[in-house]
């Protein structure tokens, strides 16, 4: 190897060294803080970026051309609310959507520190095919409540030290994530899927 063909390795050595660590820090940054959130447009909800119970991450554009029905709560829920509303919305879509093809459920945890990919993984498992499960760092969970109208409340347990208050509502987002409606989350199956095939029949 040349002198001048040995600079001109090392330049460009240098020049990947330098484009890696500006590409892991940006990664870094994005995971700690998150992404700009869009709405869309829309007055309920937009776009998101989670990590998913594959360690993998997920956005709203995953799951387009489906169904998307959004709930906020933990694996450590209040009142163990969560597993039942998620159970109760599976079933729901079961009636609406028989195929299992067009609508999906996604469950955002409000508890990074506790919903590793592990438990996210086992506790969408147990209730079913339907629901994908997903958290972010704290701050973008912060925007992403927000953007949703989801509260995020802390509640204190005895057993599991604090656990996290389910939102009040399912946030419907059509094919288009185009926010089409709520779905009150204490509703029972039957009413779950009233509520939906209403809300789908408007938006044809």
């Amino acid at each position: 190897m040349t002198p001048s063909t040995k600079n001109v390795a090392l330049v460009s050595a240098a020049i990947l060294a330098v484009a890696g660590g500006a590409g892991y820090m940006a990664a870094q940054y994005a995971m700690h803080h998150g992404p700009t959130l869009s709405s869309y447009g829309n007055e309920v909800g937009g776009s998101f970026r989670l990590m998913d119970a594959t360690t993998g991450t997920m956005t709203d554009q995953t799951f387009h051309g489906r169904w998307m029905v959004v709930l906020f709560g933990a694996t450590h829920c209040a009142q163990d609310a969560c597993e039942p509303a998620l159970r109760n919305m599976s079933a729901a879509l079961d009636q609406v959507d028989p195929s299992k093809r067009n609508a999906v459920i996604i469950f955002i945890s409000l508890d990074p520190d506790r919903d590793d990919a592990d438990h996210l993984r086992e506790y969408g498992a147990a209730i079913g095919p339907r629901v994908v499960a997903g958290t972010a760092a704290p701050l973008s969970l912060v925007d992403l409540a927000k953007e949703y109208h989801a509260p995020i409340e802390k509640v204190d347990d005895p057993e599991w030290t604090y656990t996290m208050k389910m939102s009040p509502r399912f946030v419907i987002m059509d094919p288009n994530t185009r926010y089409r409606g709520t779905v009150d989350a204490n509703q029972s199956t039957q009413d779950m899927a009233a509520h939906l095939a209403t809300i789908m029949k408007k938006a044809d």
